[in-house]
């Protein structure tokens, strides 16, 4: 899989950023609306509870992520 820049691989095999589908993430709770499939991911992982919040922007090199930014950019 090829993603924007090295910083967000590194930050996915940590496990800080979820690369997936947001209706199969069931282990914890949606903060925001962004249509994506990249998020930043926190909690506790001995309880199994995590916090994502879904990113428009590569918080790395700055590139878009969301669905909504390729599509308007695919318009222009």
């Amino acid at each position: 899989m090829v993603f924007c820049c090295d910083e967000i691989s590194a930050a996915m095999n940590r496990g800080m950023i979820a690369h997936t589908e947001r209706y199969l993430i069931g282990d914890g709770v949606m903060y925001n609306d962004i249509d994506s499939e990249y998020f930043i991911r926190s909690g506790d992982p001995d309880n199994g509870r995590f916090s994502y919040l879904a990113l428009n922007f590569c918080p790395f090199c700055g590139r878009p992520l969301s669905r909504g930014l390729w599509q308007a950019e695919k318009k222009k």
